[in-house]
């Protein structure tokens, strides 16, 4: 059940009907809070059970698994019991994790190593699809448990209310990664309407849609998939251009699909948390992991980075420590099928990371007032954007190939075209012939041009103008919104594709 389909809105509105007609009958104490709580549970299962209902077994074991935990943690007098509950968590999750995103991997690169040694021996393979969301609810479920250890968490009223808090099925798939301590409380309290909320919602849930079909749903599949599946097709400027329009892609999809999930949180009261933060205005790679998939770089920031010392400790361990969280951030990403490719990827972010500490390490700062920010010059600031965004734009390679080889002929497609257009520049020059093969953009539309200036125009203008065209619509009388909505809707499916194009985050 897609977030920019007819169904989920459908289904979207007859869950936000029946959780205020029980909120409703529970202010009357006709009922308590467990019979709401109880239907979102259930709903959850029926949108989760849309993709596979085989999988909803996974989710009520991790589930239970956790509940259980949770609650022999906090009743634990002891603290090797404690943490033996703890273990248990970690080992249960991580396990249902490790199984299926990597053990194919493992086991068919042992059954090579069996052989290479002589050994006619392997592995069993997992024939199974890699659940979906099952990165993210894992997530959701271990920090419950390692709130509760920490001592910064009381267990959940009931299992209903847990239940409801790792299923909630507008972050169940794709995120953002709720924790308990953020969504619980509001889960367990008397939901309240609140006309200013539900008209965000709206506005949300409609911006996010439009992300998702009229932007990136367009780069998809009038450049980007193209130039990847065939690069040779393509000279190294548009393949370049690709990469621009991935870049783009890949923001407007998952932050689109973000945009509707706190949109629908709203409409029953409930805010989750932002994910994303106009990350390619980032000046450095640990400015961009700090505005992009917030919630999984808090997560193992608090969760690993934190508890392994972070940067309290001495300086090669501080490296140590960053340099393992964001290999594991990029670790996280990849799954079986792409293991390979993604374990470079995780390495180039680690070492971006860590050799942008270093630097910051070993620069002299500039000193400023007790109380003051200290702030580059406007041509040193936007030298440091230029440049992250090119680390960003360039690394995504890695991210989007299909394979090694893959990837490796975008590059050689992009470094070939550089190389003819250098030697043009600094030689003797080029014929027409290979001239047009480094530098031609005949395969870029007018429409691709367009879109392409307008969405970076739009993710580099002042956050303040998109913050007053919310604030305008909120203003509107009801009827007026609800003509806004249906006009956009209109010129939605002037623009949007009847190919279907699955969320991207959907695979990890």
């Amino acid at each position: 059940m897609l977030f920019h389909s007819l169904d989920y809105l459908l289904f979207l509105s007859l869950a936000v009907a029946t959780w205020w007609a029980l909120a409703a009958l529970e202010r009357r104490r006709v009922t308590s809070f467990l019979e709401r709580l109880g239907f979102i549970f259930a709903a959850s299962c029926v949108f989760y059970a849309a993709w596979n209902a085989k999988y909803l077994l996974l989710i009520l074991g991790s589930t239970t698994l956790d509940f259980v935990a949770g609650a022999r943690i906090h009743r634990a007098t002891s603290a090797r019991a404690r943490r033996a509950w703890l273990a248990v968590s970690l080992t249960g999750n991580l396990g249902l994790l490790f199984t299926f995103k990597y053990y194919n991997f493992f086991a068919l690169e042992i059954g090579e190593a069996l052989q290479g040694l002589g050994l006619d021996a392997s592995l069993p393979l997992l024939r199974a699809a890699l659940p979906v969301g099952i990165s993210f609810y894992t997530f959701q479920t271990l920090s419950y448990t390692i709130d509760i250890y920490r001592g910064t968490l009381r267990p959940a009223r009931s299992f209903i209310s847990f239940a409801a808090f790792v299923t909630y099925f507008p972050q169940l798939v794709a995120g953002p990664i709720v924790r308990a301590s953020e969504l619980l409380p509001q889960l367990e309290s008397r939901a309240r309407v609140d006309a200013e909320r539900v008209s965000r919602g709206l506005f949300l849930i409609a911006t996010g849609i439009v992300k998702k079909l009229a932007i990136a749903d367009y780069l998809a599949l009038n450049l980007v998939d193209r130039v990847f599946d065939q690069p040779e097709m393509y000279s190294g400027v548009e393949v370049v251009v690709g990469l621009y329009g991935f870049t783009m892609q890949l923001y407007c999809d998952f932050s689109g699909y973000t945009d509707v999930a706190r949109g629908s949180g709203m409409l029953m009261g409930l805010d989750l948390p932002e994910n994303f933060e106009r990350p390619y205005q980032a000046t450095s790679p640990a400015d961009f992991w700090r505005r992009w998939h917030m919630t999984l770089s808090r997560w193992l920031r608090d969760y690993l980075y934190f508890p392994l010392g972070g940067s309290r400790v001495g300086p090669i361990r501080a490296y140590f420590n960053l340099g393992l969280t964001m290999f594991l951030v990029g670790i996280w990403h990849g799954w079986w099928q792409n293991f390979t490719i993604f374990f470079w990827y995780a390495l180039l972010q680690a070492g971006a990371m860590v050799l942008h500490r270093f630097v910051l390490r070993w620069r002299r700062p500039k000193k400023v007032g007790r109380g003051e920010e200290r702030r580059d010059p406007v041509a040193i600031h936007v030298g440091k954007v230029f440049l992250c965004l090119q680390f960003v734009v360039f690394s995504r390679i890695l991210f989007r190939a299909s394979s090694m080889e893959n990837a490796e002929a975008v590059a050689d497609r992009i470094t070939g075209g550089a190389a003819l257009l250098w030697r043009h520049l600094t030689g003797p020059g080029l014929d027409p012939e290979q001239l047009a093969t480094a530098t031609s953009v005949l395969q870029i539309t007018w429409g691709l041009w367009l879109m392409l200036f307008a969405t970076f125009a739009a993710h580099f203008a002042p956050a303040r103008w998109f913050r007053s065209v919310e604030a305008f619509f909120i203003r509107l009388p009801a009827p007026a919104q609800g003509l806004a909505l249906a006009l956009a809707a209109g010129l939605l499916s002037l623009v949007a594709s009847s190919e279907v194009v699955p969320y991207i985050y959907f695979q990890f």
